[in-house]
């Protein structure tokens, strides 16, 4: 592509025709990742200002570095490098998903795009989605927490929303796989950072809100700003609210919208899909699921309250995408649990541990109270809380391990930068008997103490972790994967 045909729709007349002339191959924010011919963009990010490494984009061999500045008389000012050149773009940052877009296009005819946001249950939310898609033969992928790609086969990109030049080159590529059906997770931070600004969402679900990402945000209303601009997007057929949520339910309300439906579990007056008659046992859970055209039933061996919440979610937006909702509760047996989310293993004494990604008190609670329809005996509840992060939640996990478990056991949690000790100690200040709680600061050590003691009957759930393969201490990532470390204590059982 001509870079001057790229730019033309912000740059009416570029002085340097030897610069319009030139052809490019890629958009890459990473300096590091420039090759021949690509066009650097150098925007200012929330910890690295990628300006800095302008030089170093030159120097492997970018034909242009784009810019940002937030002088609107800079715009179009171009600066000769040694090798390359530089073209200053007012408000690069903020138009970078429009830019991208413009350079990886996507046919919104072709591919739907469904777009997750909320506290809890945007993981799962997609995972479900695309299983269930394709189970009903629809090709389909996923983007967000466990990674990008066709759904089964996904590449890890390190945030829950990568940066918009990823989105949008992964979403055209998809695209040019055959993907019918893309889910993608939509977080605050992405909506801030403008990382989707210019992707043409078809439906948006609303899963819950509860404190989270504070270190970020600053305040609940700061966060809930955040997720709320996703149901703002033009290009929305359908907003789905969970109804059961007070911020989701307010804002369904508020919203009064000809696109807005809402589901409930709870049975939430408004809601046109809902569950009754929920029953839990040891192998999943039942619901009967009403709808506007008709009524079935869920089976499912996921396990939780929440999980059946997650259920009716994926099954509401897929039916308001024309699915046929017979079809998916067919399907729904069939459904996988989704890696390191209440994914549960059996011990041979008749216990359980469940690996869940559990790090917010609302979804620790959430959590503890799912396992707690699935306990015969004892439940137990080891966990940490990760550093650098919001240290006021530390406290509010205490409390919330302590009313709603049998044995507390404390331990890290990517400690990142922080003593993992003092952590430690935030999270105690939450305790009220601290005779009853055990603390190890080693994670691998704590899990091996407690599974030594579960007996039959108990469940052992280790929150926090879930999917990850690393536990970040002083900036180092070291690998640890601790569903491959319970498959382990259970196969070594005698």
């Amino acid at each position: 592509m001509k870079i001057a045909d790229f730019l033309a729709p912000w740059f009416d007349d570029l002085s340097d025709n030897e610069l319009c002339k030139t052809h490019f191959e890629h958009l890459v924010l990473d300096s590091r990742k420039v090759q021949q011919e690509d066009i650097f963009v150098a925007i200012p990010g929330h910890q690295v200002d990628g300006r800095r490494f302008i030089n170093q984009a030159i120097e492997r061999g970018a034909v242009l570095c784009l810019a940002h500045t937030n002088e609107m008389k800079q715009h179009g000012l171009i600066e000769q490098a040694e090798k390359s050149k530089i073209l200053y773009f007012y408000q690069l940052a903020e138009q970078l998903s429009t830019i991208a877009c413009h350079r990886y296009p996507v046919d919104n005819n072709a591919l739907k795009i469904i777009a997750v946001t909320g506290t809890n249950g945007k993981t799962t939310v997609s995972q479900l989605i695309a299983q269930l898609a394709r189970l009903t033969g629809i090709n389909s992928a996923v983007m967000g927490t466990l990674g990008n790609g066709l759904w089964g086969q996904l590449q890890d990109t390190g945030n829950t929303t990568a940066d918009a030049i990823t989105v949008a080159k992964q979403l055209h590529e998809l695209q040019q796989q055959g993907v019918r059906l893309c889910v993608m997770e939509v977080s605050s931070h992405a909506l801030i950072q403008h990382r989707v600004a210019a992707i043409s969402f078809s439906s948006a679900i609303m899963t819950n809100l509860s404190r989270d990402h504070l270190d970020y945000h600053g305040d609940m209303a700061s966060y809930a700003a955040a997720k709320k601009q996703l149901f703002q997007f033009p290009s929305l057929s359908h907003q789905v609210f969970n109804l059961d949520d007070d911020t989701a339910q307010q804002w369904f309300v508020e919203m009064s919208s000809d696109i807005g439906v809402g589901f409930s579990v709870e049975q939430q007056n408004g809601a046109t899909f809902a569950t009754r008659n929920e029953q839990f046992h040891p192998q999943g859970m039942t619901a009967d699921f009403s709808w506007p055209d008709g009524h079935g039933k869920i089976e499912s061996s996921l396990l939780g309250h929440f999980n059946l919440s997650n259920l009716v979610a994926a099954i509401t937006v897929m039916a308001l995408e024309g699915f046929d909702v017979h079809q998916l509760l067919e399907n729904v047996p069939k459904l996988e649990a989704v890696p390191g989310r209440m994914e549960c293993y059996h011990t041979k004494n008749r216990a359980s541990v469940v690996v869940d990604y559990a790090h917010t008190p609302d979804a620790l609670a959430k959590a503890l109270d799912a396992i707690r329809l699935h306990c015969d005996n004892q439940l137990w509840c080891l966990f940490g809380c990760g550093g650098d992060r919001d240290k006021g939640k530390r406290a509010l996990m205490a409390k919330t391990a302590e009313q709603k478990s049998d044995n507390v056991v404390i331990t890290s949690d990517n400690p990142r930068t922080e003593s993992p000790q003092q952590i430690i100690a935030d999270i105690l200040t939450g305790i009220n008997r601290l005779n009853t709680v055990s603390v190890e600061a080693d994670r691998v050590t704590a899990i091996k103490q407690s599974f030594a003691q579960i007996q039959a009957g108990d469940v052992l759930l280790l929150a926090g972790k879930g999917h990850e393969t690393y536990q970040e201490i002083n900036g180092v990532k070291h690998h640890y994967d601790e569903r491959a470390l319970v498959t382990e204590l259970v196969r070594a059982q005698p």
